[in-house]
This record gives structure tokens, C-alpha cells and sequence, in this order.
């Protein structure tokens, strides 16, 4: 009996821990991650300038935050879900937020990133676009060694769906479902 006891005190301990490490739990509400270095690319006619970004501002829609390290290896980890999204929702509908660790990127290519950043500001204006200089987003979301998430929250930001990789064509195509049913609600 106390051996049984003890078994279950420690799973629910390590249950736990694993709520408190901020990894995004489904049905629940996204652990707020807040970046004040850097932050949220925001442009103003042809200027740009970074401001403090937190993943509490709810866009009052469907989001979908992609976070991936800012090199050449992770940029396209979930282009194929924001492609697919691009032509299959009806723009407006679902906002799209990009957080690049900055911390991922080889030295000395900051002012390249920034200006890919840029330019990609320039063509989905409606984007958030956010630069986590000290990658603290791979730890508060706990995004494990590759340093990778897609969430999709529903417009009150609770999370449905997470994964930390690549997605298959029959993810994709849930996902899209997913994205599509909570649009509509």
C-alpha cells in the first residue's frame, strides 16, 4: 500500500514539473513568453523599428506562432503549414506570428537576419514578426535541444494543437482542418 502510495505521489510530482516548465499544453492557455530585447519588428512606411512583445496580446482570432532558431537549417521547419495556409484560409482570419531565436544564428550574421526580416515584413505587413535575441522562448515554452514549435491557439489563446518538428501531410492537413473549424466558431 505504501509503495503504491509513493508511486503515484511520484508521477504526480513529475506531472508537475513538467506543467511548471512552460512546455504549451493542450486546452490551456499559452505560457507567456515576454521578449524585451529586440522584440516585435514593427514598420512605419519604409521604417522599421523593434518594440517589447509578449504572446499574451491575443489578436481576437485564430494564431498560429511558429518559432524556429534564425538560420538556414530551421527557416523552412514549418513552411509547408504557413504555405498551406496562405492558400487555403481566407486572409484575415488567422494571424500568423514568426519568432526567430536570434540566439540560433551564426555570429556575425545578425544584420542579415534583420534584413530578411525586413523584407519579409514588407511583403505579409499583417504579420508579427518578434526577434528573440537571447532565445529564452526554447526554454520558457521548453522547445527541446532543436529549439523548434508551431502552436495554433484559438481566438482566447488556448493552445490546440503543438508540435516541436516538421509536420506530415496528414498533420498538415488536420492542422488546416483545425485551423478551419476554430475560424468558424
Amino acid at each position: 500500500m505504501a509503495i503504491s502510495r509513493m508511486i503515484i505521489s511520484m508521477v504526480l510530482i513529475l506531472a508537475s514539473g513538467s506543467v511548471l516548465s512552460g512546455s504549451p499544453a493542450l486546452d490551456s492557455p499559452l505560457p507567456v513568453l515576454s521578449i524585451s530585447e529586440r522584440g516585435e519588428l514593427t514598420m512605419t512606411g519604409d521604417d522599421f523599428s523593434f518594440v517589447p512583445w509578449s504572446s499574451a496580446t491575443n489578436p481576437g482570432k485564430v494564431h498560429v506562432i511558429q518559432y524556429f532558431g534564425a538560420n538556414l537549417g530551421d527557416r523552412d521547419v514549418f513552411k509547408p503549414f504557413t504555405d498551406l495556409l496562405q492558400t487555403s484560409v481566407e486572409p484575415g482570419t488567422v494571424h500568423v506570428t514568426t519568432v526567430l531565436n536570434l540566439d540560433a544564428a551564426l555570429w556575425g550574421t545578425t544584420g542579415f537576419v534583420i534584413s530578411e526580416l525586413e523584407k519579409n515584413k514588407r511583403i505579409h505587413p499583417l504579420a508579427t514578426m518578434v526577434l528573440d535575441k537571447e532565445g529564452t522562448g526554447v526554454t520558457e515554452w521548453d522547445l527541446g535541444k532543436a529549439g523548434t514549435g508551431l502552436m495554433v491557439m484559438d481566438a482566447n489563446g488556448i493552445v490546440k494543437y503543438f508540435t516541436r518538428q516538421s509536420m506530415s501531410e496528414e498533420e498538415l492537413a488536420a492542422t488546416l482542418e483545425l485551423v478551419r473549424s476554430n475560424s468558424q466558431s
